[in-house]
């Protein structure tokens, strides 16, 4: 018998994956951790032939300490302390309006940094942020859906 409900199991693996693609995609994710691509995949892999596969301790800091942001942290401090994964919401046309809003934040600050024909080393770290804060809102959404929970809309 699993220790952790689906829904949190299905929290874990989103934002695995949400941290291999703040990494740049699991392949760099592996290379950092000098763990093999195929091994990280199944970690992050809701299927039934993963599901019980869950990101090591030891690998889940390391990843945490390289990303700009603390997914797998954050994912287990919900989960211990029974919060609900809130930040996203009910699936409702202001959440997804503010979604747009957030990855419109990610265009806009690429657009600024690229008119010059040059992107320096503050614009590639606003660039940065604009991006995780996008990938913590579509991890949150996708832990969502993964979890089939219906947003709030029967």
């Amino acid at each position: 018998m699993r220790a952790i409900s689906d829904i949190n199991a299905s929290i874990i693996k989103a934002a695995t994956a949400a941290a291999y693609e703040a990494m740049g995609g699991v392949s760099r994710a592996a290379e950092a951790l000098g763990v093999a691509s195929s091994t990280l995949t199944k970690y992050a892999s809701p299927s039934d032939e993963w599901r019980e596969s869950f990101i090591r301790l030891d690998l889940a800091v390391e990843l945490d300490r390289r990303c700009e942001h603390p997914f797998l942290l954050s994912a287990m401090t919900r989960i211990v302390k029974d919060e609900k994964p809130a930040s996203f919401g009910a699936v409702t046309a202001s959440a997804i309006l503010k979604l747009d809003g957030v990855l419109d934040d990610v265009v806009r600050a690429v657009a600024s940094a690229i008119e010059d024909n040059h992107i320096d080393a503050a614009e590639r770290l606003a660039i940065r942020n604009r991006i995780v804060a996008a990938k913590q809102y579509l991890a949150s959404l996708d832990a969502m859906m993964i979890g089939g929970v219906d947003g709030g809309r029967t």
